[in-house]
């Protein structure tokens, strides 16, 4: 992903808006494989999730990830943010304050906003990240040339890693 031009706030905008996809695109990979139901899953009921999942939104995940774990509250709470700050930013920029593209004062604001996104998205897919590592671990199942000995993989799981078992405690 190539970095954004931290002097134009559309290139922000543009970086946050793809970055925080991802997201969405982590936690509902977490919810269908990693943190999944009872049920052993087949092709036939991947491809049902898939097609009843395919529209769902931010909050539909975060809930199911919440129904399956009991999650720290530190990370509770850093979801519960990005996803206020998620859906003010796609649906409801009028209502963030300062937020205005038109002046440099909420131009100035509008980058502030931004990079807070950015930053809560990178610690959540930081955190996914080792997750799914934990996971590859135990399972012994990794993608097609999955290349955990990258430095930036290797940092993640040293940093994130150990805390799994605290971020995500299984429900009793």
């Amino acid at each position: 992903m190539v970095s954004p031009n931290p002097e134009d706030i559309y290139s922000l905008i543009g970086f946050a808006l793809t970055y925080t996809q991802s997201v969405e695109k982590n936690i509902s990979f977490i919810t269908t494989f990693v943190l999944q139901d009872e049920e052993d899953l087949t092709i036939e009921k991947l491809n049902s999730i898939e097609s009843k999942e395919r529209k769902k939104v931010l909050g539909y995940f975060i809930g199911k990830l919440k129904s399956r774990v009991d999650l720290a509250p530190v990370l509770e709470s850093l979801l519960a943010d990005f996803l206020k700050n998620r859906n003010d930013f796609i649906h409801n920029q009028d209502k963030i304050e300062g937020w205005d593209l038109d002046t440099e004062e909420g131009i100035a604001k509008a980058k502030v906003f931004t990079v807070t996104l950015w930053r809560q998205a990178a610690r959540i897919n930081e955190i996914l990240v080792a997750l799914m590592l934990r996971w590859q671990e135990q399972t012994g199942i990794y993608p097609p040339g999955a290349r955990n000995d990258e430095p930036l993989i290797k940092e993640i799981d040293e940093k994130f890693g150990p805390y799994i078992n605290v971020l995500f405690k299984e429900k009793t």
